[in-house]
């Protein structure tokens, strides 16, 4: 081919149409085309697309990478693609010399399919018609196909934040866009955002290693914002949506073939008028805290991370210490609640009730408060839980991390023990990283990262409902990992 050769890009919207007056056209726009000089990069192409001739729509553009360093060379494009045909990647470089890219050599086949990419071979195809990213590593000249069935996400969700409620694709091939959409889902007065993969992020080779794509998409900005029934534009990665009010909704995500760009919306079909609703904190009162009668300084419970209700603290108690909690820092407002009796208590789960809770021995516990709807949702039901503290350092820095897909069962820990004195808890990192830390609920459902905290400049900071804890505290192996949680102080030697 000639290094000028000139394509041929042509657009059928009906925008187009609109911007000529006085000229008829017929059925199929094949008289709209336009003639321009092929420019550098790469470009998919082929019956298995929507694009039957190389154009800018059809373009891999920079890929929205998690973390990427500088330099990264890695380009893609999300695409419908159909089982029934076949594509091919034809790179064009900045003297217009051309190479039309097929299937060379498979490199890895999880998580995604990863091969070389062959001057001249065989083309590429899909098992199924559907929403794919196709990643173009052009340092190593290799090619990823991602499948992207997309669901959403968040603790406003039905599954919070523990994986994604399905989304149904279709394929307007006339609009050239793509739709996921979810009926009748009830959405709470929380965040939400969209996921494929079932992790976040999804990791494929690149010079040796990994590079990661993002694998949700959330609001093009920096903030949380208002999901409405208008569209607003998203992107990989972005913040997450607010949703404005609890009810069932329609929703969608839109993927424009033309500008790669995509959008959500979601429609509230029905407003939830229920009257109760969970408590969002949660304070703890008693003798080991003086019983202030302004609750000063009463702490505050630590919330489960995706358990709307759910709150935890790991207090040094005497025998015949007693406690009451409340939703708000006072006797006269919010829900006051102990226990059924002052019967002093060990390990178990107790019914919330008008008295103190008291504990049977002295030593530390883990006190978990459990609150969740009544089945009409008109009132709450709560329950306290006594357990002995189980703490863990996990990952990197208790040695290492396990390959093995979402939720990584196989995740090496290190037991925090006692110390001597019974006030300390300590463990000893087994590994070179990144310092995580978690405490064992003994709750079904509640994963480790739903319960994490960490030791910063001496103090302890708890996760709670946020984001992976940054900046993050690297520590080696070998360190002495302490915490204290009369004083919420901690070591790292």
């Amino acid at each position: 081919m000639e290094s000028n050769m000139k394509k041929i890009f042509q657009y059928m919207t009906t925008l187009l149409l609109l911007l000529v007056v006085g000229t008829s056209c017929e059925e199929g726009n094949d008289n709209w085309r336009i003639i321009t000089d092929a420019q550098p990069g790469a470009y998919i192409t082929g019956d298995a697309t929507i694009y039957s001739a190389t154009a800018t729509s059809s373009q891999l553009v920079a890929a929205p990478l998690d973390g990427a360093p500088e330099g990264t060379n890695v380009v893609g494009i999300y695409t419908w693609l159909k089982s029934s045909g076949s594509f091919t990647i034809l790179n064009v470089d900045e003297e217009g010399n051309e190479v039309n890219y097929g299937k060379g050599d498979v490199v890895a086949s999880t998580p995604a399919e990863t091969v070389t990419l062959a001057a001249g071979g065989t083309p590429f195809t899909v098992v199924e018609d559907g929403l794919y990213y196709v990643a173009m590593n052009k340092t190593d000249n290799q090619l990823t196909i991602i499948p992207a069935k997309f669901g959403i996400i968040g603790d406003a969700t039905p599954l919070q934040w523990n994986g994604e409620t399905a989304m149904q694709a279709s394929y307007n091939e006339t609009q050239a866009a793509v739709e996921y959409s979810i009926s009748d889902v009830i959405l709470d007065k929380k965040e939400m955002k969209f996921r494929y993969s079932g992790d976040w992020g999804l990791e494929f080779p690149y010079q040796g290693g990994k590079v990661k794509l993002h694998t949700n998409m959330g609001y093009n900005g920096d903030n949380a914002s208002a999901i409405s029934e208008a569209f607003s534009e998203c992107k990989g990665g972005g913040a997450n949506f607010q949703v404005g009010k609890a009810g069932v909704y329609t929703v969608t995500l839109k993927l424009d073939l033309r500008t790669g760009r995509f959008s959500a919306k979601a429609v509230c079909t029905a407003e939830d008028t229920s009257s109760a609703t969970l408590p969002e904190k949660m304070f703890v009162n008693g003798d080991a805290w003086g019983w202030p009668q302004d609750w000063s300084t009463a702490p505050e419970m630590i919330p489960v991370h995706s358990h709307d209700g759910m709150f935890w603290g790991i207090y040094y108690l005497q025998a015949g210490n007693g406690m009451k909690f409340n939703n708000e820092k006072s006797w006269s407002t919010g829900d006051n609640f102990g226990a059924e009796n002052e019967d002093p208590k060990g390990y178990g789960e107790y019914p919330a009730g008008g008295s103190n809770l008291k504990v049977a021995d002295t030593g530390y516990y883990l006190v978990i408060v459990s609150c969740t709807l009544s089945a009409d949702k008109k009132s709450v039901n709560r329950k306290v839980i006594l357990a002995e503290p189980k703490l863990f350092l996990r990952g990197a820095c208790a040695g290492g991390w396990a390959d093995a897909g979402a939720g990584r069962p196989n995740d090496l820990e290190v037991a925090f023990a006692l110390a001597a004195d019974g006030a300390t808890y300590e463990a000893v990192t087994a590994g070179d990283g990144d310092l995580r830390i978690y405490v064992a609920t003994g709750v079904q459902g509640v994963d480790w990262w739903q319960s994490e905290l960490v030791v910063r400049d001496d103090k302890i900071e708890y996760r709670g409902k946020g984001g992976d804890q940054e900046p993050r505290v690297p520590v080696t192996i070998g360190k002495t990992v302490s915490l204290d949680f009369r004083t919420n102080t901690g070591s790292i030697q």
